[in-house]
């Protein structure tokens, strides 16, 4: 048996032809769950095991480290399978690593020192705000953050400053951010640090204006492969146009039914126009579906068919039927998490561990309702997504200090670092050793060693300075002498920073204390892991590269509480999706004339993902009002759900236990038996689209609202009223009287908003 049929003898027939596929360009269209990373490495395998190339020929890129480290781990297993020794290293990477990888090597070429450090966005955020200050922008008309954007966008565009200059400019960006962009492209040079989208601007860059080394390149891998390549962004796919010129044995695999990215850069039409920028390329689709139940398949199916921006495919499964979809209504968000939490303790009850549960939603602000829930009965759940480890102010503390040690050019690092744990060096002294450093244009750190050399302070200043500059020299000179974990005690011991929280002697203090104590872990793991290759340098880099998903831990028993947008790539045999109304998930804005936009294409995506992490059983729930923003909101179940056929849907609703079923029989439905109608027809909840019809009579509440009176000043339930900005409405409740009377209107979007009449500026119709 030859290696390519031995590798290939559990494949389907589809499967098959993608792995037997070796050359030229081809694109791998994987439904959901059809078994995309089997069919990745046993390609990858069989490219080596069957003598096409060496294994330091072929490049394959993804997008987390814990798919990188999955899919080496896997190719190093089937090699040994068929008896192939690999003795070189693979390179199986994330984008941002592989280029971290390039500018290690050949950074020098770009007027950058080895090593450089790698920002951060806080990182980044704090440059630009030193920028604006220098600049003399105002931070109140101007927003930081909005500069951040504008310039990450920029470079995911491929576009440097120097490209940007002229008329074609003004499509990209204004003349102001273009003016921050360019003071921020200096410092970032002088402090020799570059920001997470720097690592692919600058080696598209370094292969753009180096042809010889990008031929080398293009020599080295003469295979490359690319992962999830629906969620490429401009600058990943001109990287990978690079790269594949010479020898276009470029292979593709992804779903542009999950193209979820959009807001950070993805474009879906670099999976939609493959076969544009390559003409005789092969196209193999996969079909069916390994993971989930028939019904949920079926399900998700039915709702990503309704998208147009997508490749003729059809998931299938030869899976069970499996238990219905169940969609649960509730009165409010707090019912809805009660629900959620009490459907997790029942299953955990027989048995069932907490790992295999996992709750997602739309906006990360939705999980604090549902964390109060699970904690009331005490079960354990972990948040991805939410703060960081590495974001909580000591360890970015301890950081800095490493980073300092590393490169002393680190303005950020050393200006974070420079009074803590406190010295008694105030903001007055940093922004006159900022002064230094911006009219000398020297580091922040040569700045200080200026001040103290020209005695530019009072004696008691300049010892402050000087013990701190001891700290920091001592610290740099002893990097390259110690293991990792060795110098990581050192710098414990020479800053004093857990003796200064064991003076605050308070609980807070203690469980910083505990997360340092965590950090010292995570550094020997690091070093047990890496072993030679366990320095500072490489440390660095992999923590700043970490993502969302790379924060799952198997470990520990507990369930799973994320973002849908978190969610892709992973799966779970229970799924709870909450929030499923309209303008929540999806979360489109306007009116009905944007409700077929490439936005809801996206969010239907969303749903699509959602969906299919679902393995035995899935739970989509809605609430009939919800609070946003300090107002009560009521929005109509999500447009997601009207798509499921009825027959896959087991429909519970638990309203009626506070006498509001008729709310959902008059309102909700014209037709009783189909509550859930299609969106874009006439159904439950208008005209077309979703859109309000304002002809039809509003709802009698009387049987809905408890705080409800027959008449209160002049305002009476039922009553119609238009608002300046929010337009027309009717009253929904009414509570208290004269000068605190307040009053719920429900508006033709179908939300609820509260206001004191006496400044309500309502007009009665």
């Amino acid at each position: 048996m030859s290696v390519s049929e031995n590798l290939t003898r559990n494949l389907n027939p589809t499967q098959k032809k993608a792995v037997e596929t070796l050359d030229g360009a081809l694109l791998i269209l994987a439904g959901a769950g059809s078994g995309k990373t089997r069919v990745l490495t046993h390609r990858m395998a069989n490219l080596i095991g069957s003598g096409v190339c060496a294994p330091e020929e072929i490049l394959c890129v993804t997008f987390t480290n814990k798919a990188a480290q999955e899919m080496e781990h896997r190719i190093y297993s089937l090699l040994q399978e068929i008896g192939v020794p690999v003795t070189r290293d693979l390179w199986i990477s994330t984008f941002h690593s592989f280029c971290v990888r390039i500018l290690r090597r050949h950074v020098e070429l770009l007027d950058y020192k080895r090593p450089f450090t790698i920002y951060d966005s806080g990182d980044q955020l704090a440059q630009i705000k030193k920028v604006m200050q220098a600049l003399n922008i105002n931070d109140k008309m101007f927003p930081p953050k909005s500069f951040q954007s504008r310039i990450s966008n920029s470079k995911m565009l491929g576009l440097a400053p120097e490209n940007m200059r002229g008329q074609n400019s003004k499509n990209v960006i204004d003349q102001k951010t273009l003016e921050v962009y360019t003071r921020y492209e200096e410092e970032m040079k002088r402090a020799n640090a570059l920001d997470f989208d720097d690592l692919l601007l600058k080696t598209y860059d370094l292969f753009r204006m180096y042809p010889d080394l990008l031929a080398e390149y293009q020599q080295k891998f003469r295979f490359i492969m690319v992962d999830e390549y629906q969620d490429t962004n401009r600058i990943q796919y001109l990287l990978v146009q690079q790269l594949a010129q010479a020898h276009k044995n470029l292979c593709v695999v992804g779903d542009e039914d999950q193209s979820i990215y959009s807001w950070r850069g993805a474009d879906i039409s670099n999976i939609l126009d493959f076969e544009k920028d390559f003409p005789n390329a092969t196209v193999v689709k996969l079909e069916e579906n390994y993971r989930s139940s028939a019904n949920i398949v079926t399900a998700a199916t039915k709702v990503i068919a309704n998208n147009t921006e997508r490749k003729d495919k059809t998931l299938f499964t030869n899976n069970e039927p499996g238990d219905l979809i169940q969609v649960r209504e509730e009165r409010n968000e707090y019912d809805e998490a009660r629900y959620v939490a009490k459907s997790i303790e029942d299953l955990m009850n027989t048995g069932e561990s907490l790992n295999n549960f996992a709750i997602f939603y739309r906006t990360n602000a939705q999980s604090r309702v549902l964390e109060e829930q699970l904690r009331t009965l005490l079960i354990p759940y972990r948040l991805i997504g939410g703060m960081r480890f590495y974001e909580r102010a000591e360890v970015k503390d301890l950081i800095a200090y490493l980073r300092m040690a590393m490169n002393s050019r680190d303005d950020i690092a050393v200006k974070r670092i420079i009074n803590s744990p406190a010295r008694g060096i105030g903001k007055t002294t940093v922004e006159r050793i900022d002064e230094i450093a911006a009219n000398d244009r020297i580091s922040f750190f040569e700045a200080i060693q200026k001040a103290i050399d020209s005695r530019d302070f009072n004696a008691g200043t300049t010892s402050k300075l000087r013990r701190f500059f001891e700290i920091a020299e001592g610290l740099i000179s002893q990097k390259d002498s110690f293991k990792l974990s060795e110098f990581y005690s050192i710098v414990l011991d020479r800053t004093e920073y857990v003796q200064m929280l064991k003076k605050e002697d308070t609980p807070e203090a203690e469980a910083r204390i505990n997360n340092l104590e965590e950090l010292d872990n995570a550094i020997v793991q690091f070093e047990k892991e890496r072993g030679d290759e366990a320095t500072l340098s490489n440390y660095l880099e992999e923590m700043t590269l970490a993502s969302d998903q790379d924060q799952v831990d198997a470990n520990f028993n507990a369930v799973t509480m994320m973002t849908l947008h978190i969610s892709k790539g992973l799966e779970y045999p229970y799924v709870f999706i909450v929030g499923c109304e309209e303008s929540l998930f999806p979360s489109i804005r306007g009116g009905a004339d944007e409700i077929e936009s490439h936005d809801l294409e996206e969010e239907r995506r969303l749903a699509y993902v959602g969906m299919t992490r679902a393995r035995k059983k899935l739970w989509m729930t809605h609430a009939k009002l919800r609070r946003v923003w300090g107002q009560e909101q009521m929005n109509p179940v999500s447009r997601f759900i009207a798509e499921i056929p009825k027959e896959l849907i087991n429909k519970t609703s638990a309203v009626t236990a506070f006498g509001v079923n008729s709310f959902a029989s008059k309102y909700g439905s014209r037709n009783n038996d189909d509550s859930y109608g299609s969106f874009g027809q006439t159904n439950s909840y208008g005209k077309k689209s979703g859109s309000f019809d304002d002809s039809q009579s509003f709802p009698d509440y009387d049987e809905y609202s408890q705080a409800a009176s027959s008449s209160k000043d002049g305002y009476s339930k039922g009553m119609k009223v238009r608002h300046p900005t929010f337009g027309a409405g009717s009253i929904f409740a009414t509570e208290g009287s004269g000068e605190n009377l307040k009053i719920s209107v429900l508006f033709q979007d179908n939300t609820i908003k509260k206001f004191v009449a006496k400044y309500a500026r309502l007009e009665r119709l």
